[in-house]
């Protein structure tokens, strides 16, 4: 398999479909700031022609792999993405974001890569009760606890407003 689709023939029978299986491989990205890498991309589906554009719908999937937003630990996870996008013969200069494709051939990474980013969770979280990294001395609060946030109410200028969200029942 490979991420390159022959529409030659789709493009000689418009409004004829054509199941594909495509796999790909995805550059490592930064997302939100975050180191994000899919592996095991798959993408399977249909495709057709409509006059000069190439319409392909499916479902793309992966194996996402980033770090815990609280601990910084490895997550690793399954996913899936609905896959629609719409190849043009020729690029439009007012739609920089137009998928288009050359001769017979439609390359797919980049709408299977659109696809799955789109699918991103807001944050990984290794797991759900994930207490974090003290922000003071760095331990993993998940295997330890620290001692060195005991007391810091009294230096805290906003100690006395977390008194008030925590006993008044109206805030």
């Amino acid at each position: 398999m490979s991420s390159t689709l022959n529409v030659i023939t789709a493009l000689k029978t418009p409004g004829q479909s054509y199941p594909f299986e495509a796999d790909t491989t995805i550059e490592k990205m930064q997302v939100l700031g975050d180191p994000v890498e899919f592996t095991d991309v798959t993408a399977r589906g249909e495709f057709m022609s409509s006059g000069e554009r190439i319409d392909v719908d499916g479902e793309a999937k992966a194996i996402v792999v980033s770090r815990c937003a609280r601990c910084l630990k490895p997550v690793s996870e399954p996913i899936s993405a609905p896959l629609h996008a719409t190849f043009h013969r020729q690029p439009d200069p007012e739609d920089p974001d137009q998928y288009c494709y050359e001769a017979s051939k439609v390359e797919l990474t980049d709408a299977i890569r659109d696809a799955l980013v789109l699918e991103l969770p807001l944050r990984f979280l290794c797991k759900a009760d994930c207490k974090g990294l003290c922000p003071k001395c760095g331990i993993d609060l998940n295997t330890g606890s620290c001692t060195c946030q005991e007391g810091e109410d009294d230096l805290n200028p906003f100690a006395a407003l977390r008194s008030i969200v925590e006993y008044n029942e109206e805030v």
